[in-house]
């Protein structure tokens, strides 16, 4: 897994224990299936589409969601 994909993977991670949100409750809102999203966060697979997608879903940047700039939690 590369670097800035596992950043991301972890920052979504955070994000969704810090807004108490289930990953079931994120792939609804994607349209994936609850394991789709788990291996998305494990296996590195994330699309720039579904990047933009969670980054809009949780109201940051994709860069910070990328890690490019400070991810700032609430």
């Amino acid at each position: 897994m590369t670097k800035n994909l596992e950043g991301t993977a972890r920052n979504v991670d955070l994000l969704l224990r810090s807004h108490t949100i289930t990953r079931t409750e994120l792939a609804n809102y994607l349209g994936f299936t609850t394991s789709a999203v788990s291996q998305k966060l494990s296996g590195n697979c994330f699309t720039l589409r579904d990047v933009s997608r969670i980054a809009d879903f949780f109201g940051v940047s994709v860069d910070s969601l990328l890690g490019r700039e400070p991810l700032e939690v609430k």
